[in-house]
């Protein structure tokens, strides 16, 4: 058992948690970073909407 600062954890459970953490690193390294960011298109490939602001029927 060893002591940390939420209680006492197993061998086991510091085994466990181990290899979590090394999961979730490998998941963050996966990660297309540009994937978190759809809407950010470079210039070339935006597509432009023109509004109309001078509606005379209201």
């Amino acid at each position: 058992m060893k002591m940390t600062k939420w209680g006492y954890i197993s061998p086991t459970e510091i085994r466990i948690f181990s290899d979590l953490d090394k999961q979730f690193k490998q998941q963050r390294k996966k990660d297309d970073p540009k994937q978190d960011r759809p809407f950010i298109v470079p210039k070339e490939k935006r597509e432009t909407i023109k509004i109309d602001w001078r509606r005379g029927d209201m």
